[in-house]
């Protein structure tokens, strides 16, 4: 028997509060192990960037793509959109929006590259480091609340199976590139 259940889900976003459905905990039902791993898989992760998003918005205004680029370019300086889209998985278009929403609110600045300029580097501002500094605790809120009854242990084993399925993502992309290149169409 293969019943597969989508749970949706609808909310909206106020001014101060995050306003949404709590929908409820939906078990796959499947004979094949690994898919119905996968779809939990899936469940999880959208879930989880659920979950981050409407806590974050509630507590600091941002969403958690946001606050990853923001603590990209606190961690490592000065970053090209390219440079944020890889680190972030995202697609450098959409890099390219984000970045234009986070210079509106005064979070980085961008600057054409130097010697190339068809390079754009970002940076933060003292204002988007303020912001990361106060956003840091409000992650750590959301990690608590997700990783809440794992272990140290689990989770180290957690962190290495997602590493694993990130590689063999990465990986499948690089083979359907290269396929694309061979076999255009």
């Amino acid at each position: 028997m293969c019943r597969i259940f989508f749970c949706v889900r609808s909310y909206a976003r106020r001014r101060s509060n995050y306003q949404g459905e709590v929908s409820r905990l939906i078990d796959v039902e499947h004979r094949d192990a690994v898919l119905r791993t996968f779809i939990l898989f899936v469940q999880t992760a959208y879930a989880v960037l659920k979950y981050g998003d409407a806590y974050f918005y509630r507590k600091a205004r941002l969403s958690v793509t946001k606050f990853i680029v923001l603590q990209a370019l606190g961690i490592n300086g000065t970053m090209t959109l390219s440079e944020i889209a890889e680190w972030t998985h995202r697609e450098r278009h959409n890099i390219t929006t984000l970045v234009e929403r986070l210079k509106r609110a005064g979070l980085v600045t961008a600057r054409r590259g130097s010697r190339d300029k068809r390079f754009v580097n970002v940076m933060l501002t003292d204002k988007g480091r303020e912001v990361v500094s106060q956003a840091t605790p409000v992650a750590r809120d959301i990690v608590d609340q997700v990783m809440l009854s794992i272990s140290e242990g689990d989770a180290g084993l957690l962190e290495k199976l997602l590493r694993v399925l990130r590689q063999n993502a990465h990986d499948g992309l690089e083979h359907l590139a290269k396929r694309s290149q061979h076999h255009p169409g």
